[in-house]
């Protein structure tokens, strides 16, 4: 105890321990938040390459399915052309949607939702295309009237 004014008497032994207290709490929650932000950005990360994979491997099974479509539509004559793909309607948990745009050169792309995420698949073709927008999931491909039309099919 130390004198600070003549006959006053101050007692601040208790206060150091309050006050090593509160910054060790307010030391451990700033490193506790700063594990969360940075493991947070990590795993979203993570999850955006996850949906942009799984659009790449469908996007081009539906660009390899319009060329067989393709294919099968130069060799048949007043027949029906139908193929038939089975996919997730989902990836990695999110929904998407699969387009036909292009005109002359003909892409398939497919949007994720969330995360936002797009991927392009190229694919080539003698026949016209008609140019769709479907939500993700099982699709055909038809040859109608001189022209690939890309359907969501269901189960």
């Amino acid at each position: 105890m130390r004198d600070d004014r003549a006959g006053t008497m101050r007692d601040d032994r208790a206060v150091s321990t309050t006050v090593n207290y509160v910054l060790g709490l307010s030391i451990a929650f700033l490193l506790i938040a700063g594990l969360f932000l940075a493991g947070g950005d990590f795993v979203q990360d993570q999850r955006e390459t996850s949906v942009e994979t799984e659009l790449r491997v469908i996007g081009e099974q539906f660009a390899a399915d319009m060329e067989s479509a393709d294919r099968l539509a130069q060799t048949t004559e007043n027949g029906t052309v139908v193929v038939e793909r089975s996919a997730p309607s989902r990836v990695s948990g999110t929904g998407y949607t699969v387009a036909i745009e292009g005109g002359d050169d003909p892409r398939l792309v497919l949007t994720a939702h969330d995360p936002d995420v797009e991927v392009t698949a190229q694919f080539s073709n003698r026949t016209a295309v008609q140019p769709t927008r479907i939500s993700g999931g099982s699709i055909q491909v038809t040859e109608t009237g001189g022209q690939l039309v890309l359907e969501r099919r269901d189960q």
